[in-house]
């Protein structure tokens, strides 16, 4: 017996479908449309409800799109979402973030070396996805104290919570790891 993704890995791929797909590949700066989208694809309107979740926390917003893909690896490997931390760390790559950080947020959830505003960063996401409700002013002032404001705070926060869920979904429905995310990943490791 296969995992959900492989038993619904055959959707249809209407024009809408299509467009969508095009739009994410696009807004994630990928050479394609990761399998986690299209296996949500056997639900439209699931697929439409998800991705723009997606759009705006990690791809827009003040705080920049490299510490939201290192949050991501740290959270998945955290949550241990095979599928979340091997893409996400593949945009790592992509990105710039050095091997060592990328193995750093793996193995510890956090940066060992590197910029002390990041790690804060960091350590305050996974503080969040192992507790939800133990944020405190102290963090926040310690947060405020690397030049974070206020939206950039709750970005962090968002982030936090949109890894959660999708490690939520992605292990739900047993999503298979793209061989391109597989292919990144080995040139670096």
């Amino acid at each position: 017996m296969g995992t959900i993704s492989e038993l619904f890995d055959n959707a249809e791929v209407t024009p809408e479908i299509q467009k969508t797909f095009d739009a994410i590949a696009d807004a994630l700066e990928a050479p394609f449309t990761p399998h986690f989208f299209q296996v949500w694809a056997m639900s439209p309107e699931s697929l439409e409800g998800i991705w723009p979740v997606m759009r705006h926390i990690l791809c827009g917003g003040r705080v920049s799109r490299r510490l939201k893909e290192m949050i991501f690896v740290a959270i998945s490997s955290l949550k241990a979402c095979h599928y979340c931390q091997d893409a996400h760390a593949a945009f790592c790559t992509n990105i710039g973030v050095p091997n060592e950080q990328i193995q750093s947020l793996i193995h510890n959830h956090t940066i060992e070396d590197g910029d002390a505003k990041d790690k804060a960063a960091i350590d305050f996401a996974i503080k969040l996805a192992k507790d939800s409700k133990s944020g405190s002013a102290d963090d926040i002032n310690h947060l405020k104290s690397f030049g974070y404001d206020e939206e950039e705070i709750m970005e962090i926060i968002a982030m936090s919570g949109m890894s959660v869920f999708y490690n939520h979904l992605a292990d739900a429905s047993g999503i298979v790891v793209d061989q391109k995310f597989k292919d990144i990943l080995a040139r670096k490791i």
